[in-house]
This record gives structure tokens, sequence and C-alpha cells, in this order.
């Protein structure tokens, strides 16, 4: 009996610690985003959420901080950085219409039209706003390529062989 009530302690106390930890990375995070201290700030959510994986309130701070970070390098000319942040964003918060705005200009630029289309449209619906001139400009160019009146870019060693 006197054990299980030890342990029964010992689980209390870990799981009050827990919350303890992911408190003091929140308030970490927080005043690191506000410094524009962004990589801080990514940090220490991240060691937030391994202590609290299912708080809302530290998911909806993480997808602020991994959107605001991802702007910094889509700003940059840092794409696959952004691209990285904007999916850990929407990843954490399904209906960040920012993040999902960003990941479809980013595949606006690469000519990855169906993924233009696709997370510009959900960036734009749930913002309750039109498509973006992007989404359109990709539905137009993606109607090209699936007609045959322009071929995708193949990179060496995947290109049909001509017979010259």
């Amino acid at each position: 009996m006197k054990k299980m009530r030890t342990l029964a302690a010992a689980s209390i106390l870990a799981f009050a610690s827990a919350g303890c930890f992911a408190q003091a990375n929140q308030s970490g995070a927080e005043n690191a985003l506000a410094a524009g201290r962004l990589d801080e700030a990514a940090a220490d959510i991240q060691t937030a959420l391994q202590h609290d994986p299912d708080n809302p309130q530290l998911k909806q701070l993480a997808a602020r901080i991994f959107t605001q970070r991802g702007v910094q390098y889509y700003q940059s000319g840092t794409m696959i950085a952004a691209a990285d942040d904007f999916h850990r964003a929407v990843d954490y918060q399904p209906n960040f219409a920012m993040g999902w705005d960003y990941l479809g200009m980013i595949a606006s630029q690469q000519h990855d039209w169906q993924h233009a289309i696709e997370y510009g449209d959900k960036g734009a619906s749930l913002e309750g706003k039109p498509d973006p001139s992007y989404v359109e400009d990709a539905r137009k160019q993606l109607l090209k390529v699936q007609s045959g009146g322009i071929r995708p870019y193949l990179p060496p060693g995947k290109r049909p062989n001509v017979g010259y």
C-alpha cells in the first residue's frame, strides 16, 4: 500500500512538473517571439510541445512562430526552409490560412501547379476570400500541361531519348 502511494505521488509530481516545464518554455517562446528571436522561439515552443503535445495554446503559438520564421525565410529567398516552417505551422494549426497561402505561393514559384492550386485554395477558403491570382495562373498553366500545350521540365537523365 505504501508503495502504491509513493508511486501515485511520483506520478502526480511528474505530471505537474511536465506542465511547469511546458509553461516555462511557452513563456520563453512568447518572449523570444516578441523580441524577434525566431530561432530561439521555435526551439522553446518545440520543447514545450514535447512536454505537453496536445495543448491547443502551444499549437497555436507554434503556428504563429513557424509562420513568422517562414515569412522571414521566404523574404530572404530561402524557399526550402520557408516551406518547411509553413508545413510545420499548418501541421500544428490546420486552419492557419497564412501558412497555406505561403505554401501555395512557393509551389507556384516552383511551377508545382497542382499544389499551388490546392494550398492557395485552402488558404483563401479559410479566410473566406476569393482565390489569389497565383491560383488562377496555376489553373491555366496546369490546363496547358494536361493538354500537351507545354511539357514539364525534365532534368537530364529523365528526358526521353529522341535518337539524334
